[in-house]
This record gives structure tokens, C-alpha cells and sequence, in this order.
């Protein structure tokens, strides 16, 4: 493999591990705050992408706009979510909350299939034109606006995490729940806001990877499973070690599927099982502690 390969190939799989991280990080934010899996995040994002192709095909609303209304409707979505269907069970059983996540994600994939049905679409991508070339890198347009996309959410949710009051409290409900409680925080409205930008997040990454797919009720699926695998590579309890999960799977499948493509979607999963034996709690996991 030559280097300018390498280099192609290493950039090409930034771009698909920045959407793996999109997707992970929005579930363990939700994952850390509340306490859920939320096993609904990748359909919660195709769902919103069938929203924004019936408002670009059917509705004729300029793409621009629509990217930014696909991003406030997982936020809407992601508000509903939680104040009429986690917060009505949250003080059951914690198998409840998980089952529910589940039968959420039924429940995209059929309102999908019912009211847009079930052939597959090709979505137009953000952007058109000729590859840029950098040097020895060939990229497309949709790759480069992948990646500044990424680079922009990865900022913002640091300072939300970090430089919000909003932030701190999310980061503290996630150490302790009950002394948040006593402190005064307002959890419930902290659950909402998180489970409006984890669903955001979704939608996001949803619309920027399904120009590579055909749109499809099921296109999102084995992205959720290569999330989770980014989360439980960087550690179940860091939301930017999800990031850098997702970032080292992107690259490493694609360096994989160059030489050995037929290998690509379980390899993956192979190192994931090493990594669980040498390091059960990830690269950035601690032993009985959760942190952003």
C-alpha cells in the first residue's frame, strides 16, 4: 500500500468514524445523564431523514433550511421522547426504560415503512461538484462537509458540557443523581434538554451519511451497531471517548476493506472483543466511575 493510499483511505474513514461518533456520543450523553441505553438513536435519526427528503422532494424547501429543521425536529422528537414516554416509566424497572427504547425504534422504522414506504431512495447529498484535492488527499464535497459538521458539533458539545450551567448539571447528575437532587438541580428539565440534543445529534448524522446509502427504514441500522461498538472502545462512561472511538473504527474498517473487504463489518467486532479482555472499561473508561 502505497502512502498516498494510506492517506486517501485514512481521511476517507475520518469522515465515516466522524458519523459513528455523532451517533455514539449522543447515546452515551443520554446514557450518562439518565441512565438509559437508548437503543432508538440510529432510527430516531433515519426517521428525521425521511422528514427532511419529503421536505426537499414533495415540500420544495430550499436544503439549508431543511438541515436546519431536520436538527430542531430530532430536538422536538427527542423532547417528546422523554417528558411522555421515559418520564412516565422512569420510576419502574430499568428493563422498562431499555425495552422501551426498543419498541421506539420498531416504532420509527414502521411509521417509516406506512407512511413513506419501504423502497429504497437516493437522497441528494449537501453538496455537488468535483472532488478537492489537498495535496496527495482526494476529497469529496460531502466528505468535507462531514467533517466540519463533526469538528463544529464536537465543539459545541464541549462547551455545553463544560462552559454551560446546563452542562455542569448533566456532568453532575451523571456522578450522582441523588446529590444533584438535593442540590437543588431541576433533573427533569435536564433529562429533556439532553434528550433534545442526543436526538439531534441523530438526525445530524443520519442526514449526513445517508447520501453514501439509499434511504431505506433500516439504512441506520448497522450504524447504531458500529456506535456501539465506538462507545464501548472509548468506554461506556466518556462521551468524547465515544468520539474517539467512532474516529479509530471509521479509520481502521476502511484500511481493513482496502485489503481485506470481506472482512470489513466483522473485524471490528473481533478487536472489540480483544479490547473487552484486555481492557474491560475502554480506552477511556474508569472502574465504577462514569464521566464525560
Amino acid at each position: 500500500m502505497s502512502i498516498d493510499i494510506f492517506l486517501n483511505l485514512t481521511v476517507r474513514g475520518l469522515t465515516t468514524g466522524a458519523i459513528y461518533a455523532l451517533v455514539g456520543m449522543g447515546i452515551v450523553l443520554i446514557l450518562q445523564t439518565t441512565n438509559v441505553m437508548n437503543f432508538a438513536q440510529g432510527d430516531t435519526g433515519m426517521f428525521i431523514t425521511y422528514l427532511a427528503f419529503f421536505m426537499i422532494t414533495t415540500a420544495k424547501v430550499p436544503y439549508s433550511l431543511v438541515l436546519i429543521l431536520a436538527i430542531a425536529a430530532g430536538a422536538f422528537v427527542g423532547l417528546l421522547v422523554e417528558r411522555f414516554m421515559m418520564r412516565s416509566v422512569r420510576s419502574r424497572s430499568h428493563l422498562s426504560l431499555i425495552m422501551l427504547t426498543l419498541g421506539l425504534s420498531l416504532l420509527f422504522q414502521g411509521l417509516a415503512a406506512f407512511l413513506f414506504k419501504t423502497e429504497p431512495r437516493l437522497f441528494p447529498p449537501l453538496v455537488s461538484g468535483d472532488p478537492i484535492k489537498l495535496g496527495p488527499i482526494i476529497l469529496g464535497r460531502q466528505d468535507i462537509v462531514v467533517l466540519l459538521a463533526a469538528i463544529v458539533t464536537f465543539g459545541i458539545l464541549y462547551l455545553f458540557l463544560y462552559r454551560t450551567k446546563q452542562g455542569a448539571a448533566a456532568r453532575s447528575i451523571s456522578q450522582d443523581e441523588y446529590a444533584a437532587r438535593v442540590l437543588g438541580i431541576p433533573t427533569p428539565s435536564i433529562y429533556m434538554l439532553v434528550w433534545a440534543i442526543g436526538s439531534a445529534m441523530a438526525g445530524l448524522a443520519a442526514l449526513l451519511i445517508v447520501p453514501r446509502f439509499s434511504l431505506e427504514p433500516s439504512f441506520m441500522g448497522l450504524i447504531q451497531v458500529k456506535a456501539f461498538t465506538a462507545i464501548v472502545l472509548g468506554g461506556m462512561g466518556s462521551v468524547f471517548g465515544a468520539a474517539v472511538g467512532g474516529l479509530i473504527i471509521g479509520i481502521v474498517e476502511n484500511l481493513v476493506a482496502y485489503q481485506f473487504p470481506a472482512i470489513k463489518d466483522s473485524f471490528m467486532l473481533i478487536v472489540i472483543v480483544i479490547v473487552l479482555l484486555v481492557m474491560p472499561q475502554g480506552l477511556f473508561g474508569k472502574r465504577q466511575q462514569r464521566r464525560f
